[in-house]
């Protein structure tokens, strides 16, 4: 059986993470007006009526009526998992990169493979908050810096910023499907030498002195924690932070400015941003 799920293409993404969890696999069939398609394969042990109702509960929780929006269908045709396995293609990242979603995935062009479990958690780097922090990361990581990626999610910032120099990342997330997936990730990529994933937030990283921060999350955590954010950089450290909408984005500095954080520049795509700031005192 399938959950076809109607969801829009700005959290797309995150979405698919979330109603996929555990599911065979994900395709996504792009939409009109703003609006793309969810095909969640499930186990056939599933109790899809569950899984039906935390679909709908995932909607509500964005603010979403979630009439009508998720449906179960049979899947008829016997072939989904060849269907799913053609539909995951390398996908370009920053100027260096390339994510490969699969090991089947092939050609490069010229790029640096990085390697994901799809599906498991929020970060392929299909979803424009993740690009902007690949490219952000690539220009700000110095060879033996020390970085934190801040709500992790699939992992795979940690690892790109391990690949661009850094000596040391530790890799946070609150979910603990989000730290396995991002163990996994840090593993198919052979970087675990660098990399530590742990089960928590930034109060755990508070006097840290790291040299810089990824966080891609939501403006409200960085309404909330710029405090927090700012106790575990350096003086000059650099935070790198999306998730934003670029409506939020002057609110999010405000905050940012008032826990001694100054925000340099603010890059969009669509209707995301990037905060590229530094902590004041260098």
């Amino acid at each position: 059986m399938a959950l076809v799920v109607d969801v829009p293409a700005a959290v797309e993404e995150e979405l698919s993470a979330e109603i996929g969890s555990d599911a065979l696999g994900v395709l996504v069939e792009r939409g009109a007006k703003g609006w793309n398609v969810l095909e969640v394969c499930l186990p056939g042990d599933a109790d899809v009526a569950a899984r039906a109702r935390a679909a709908e509960a995932s909607l509500a929780a964005r603010g979403l009526s979630p009439g009508g929006r998720v449906r179960i269908r049979p899947i008829e045709d016997g072939r989904w998992v060849e269907r799913y396995r053609a539909a995951l293609v390398p996908l370009p990242i920053g100027d260096r990169f390339v994510v490969l979603p699969s090991p089947r995935c092939e050609g490069t062009g010229g790029r640096e493979p990085l390697r994901i479990v799809p599906g498991r958690a929020f970060g392929t780097g299909e979803h424009p908050t993740t690009r902007l922090c690949a490219a952000a990361l690539e220009r700000a990581v110095r060879s033996g810096s020390r970085w934190l990626d801040l709500g992790t999610g699939s992992g795979i910032l940690a690892v790109l910023a391990a690949r661009c120099g850094a000596g040391a990342v530790v890799a946070v997330d609150v979910d603990p499907d989000a730290v396995e997936a991002a163990r996994e990730t840090v593993l198919a990529n052979a970087v675990e030498d660098r990399v530590s994933v742990r089960l928590g937030s930034v109060e755990a990283l508070a006097g840290a002195d790291l040299d810089g921060c990824v966080a891609n999350v939501a403006a409200p955590f960085f309404l909330a924690r710029a405090g927090e954010i700012a106790s575990c950089l350096r003086a000059g450290g650099s935070l790198l932070s999306s998730g934003v909408l670029a409506a939020e984005a002057a609110s999010v500095a405000a905050a940012f400015e008032d826990a001694g954080i100054e925000t340099e520049e603010t890059r969009t795509e669509g209707e995301w941003a990037i905060l590229v700031s530094r902590r004041r005192g260098a």
